[in-house]
């Protein structure tokens, strides 16, 4: 800037300090553009940050650094996409709810069952061996072993035949 010799500013150059008298002159402050529609309401706009001085002087532009990318909004495809994953999921619980309520803890119940019908039964034949043997004993002592054995067999095979027959019969029905 230019000083005349009294030391006021030339009449060449305005005073940059001094507001101009011509309205058409003066510098007007920047305009900020319109917020974009599709920002939610209620947020506030975050103001760029200041550009960091740049170190080879006013005449270097500093290094531009890469923006980070902005989330974009949820198309309808992906809406319905999410809508279908929450079914498969909601899907997949109450299956596994039918599962375990319906299968899984009668056949818990079923095998417990078995398992204590058949360690029931084992007892009751070793039982019964032990009184078959005794009673082979008593009927040794009277009627002599030849007689005694075959009176053993005979009980055994018409138990078994008794018990063929039920079971053949239960299952014609």
């Amino acid at each position: 800037m230019s000083m005349a010799d009294d030391g006021q500013p030339s009449a060449s150059q305005p005073d940059p300090a001094r507001p101009s008298a011509d309205p058409d002159t003066s510098p007007q402050p920047a305009e900020q553009p319109p917020a974009e529609a599709s920002e939610p309401a209620g947020e506030p706009v975050a103001a760029p940050p200041p550009a960091p001085s740049a170190p080879g002087g006013p005449g270097e532009t500093p290094p531009e650094e890469p923006a980070e990318p902005e989330p974009q909004p949820e198309t309808l495809i992906d809406a319905i996409a999410d809508l279908l994953q929450m079914f498969v999921n909601w899907l997949r619980q109450e299956a596994a709810g039918v599962m375990r309520d319906k299968v899984i803890l009668p056949l818990q119940q079923l095998g417990f069952t078995l398992f204590s019908a058949c360690a029931a039964v084992t007892l009751f034949v070793i039982g019964l061996c032990f009184l078959f043997v005794a009673l082979l004993l008593v009927l040794a002592r009277y009627l002599g072993w030849p007689l005694a054995l075959t009176v053993v067999g005979v009980a055994i095979l018409i138990g078994a035949g008794i018990f063929t027959y039920r079971k053949w019969r239960s299952t014609q029905t």
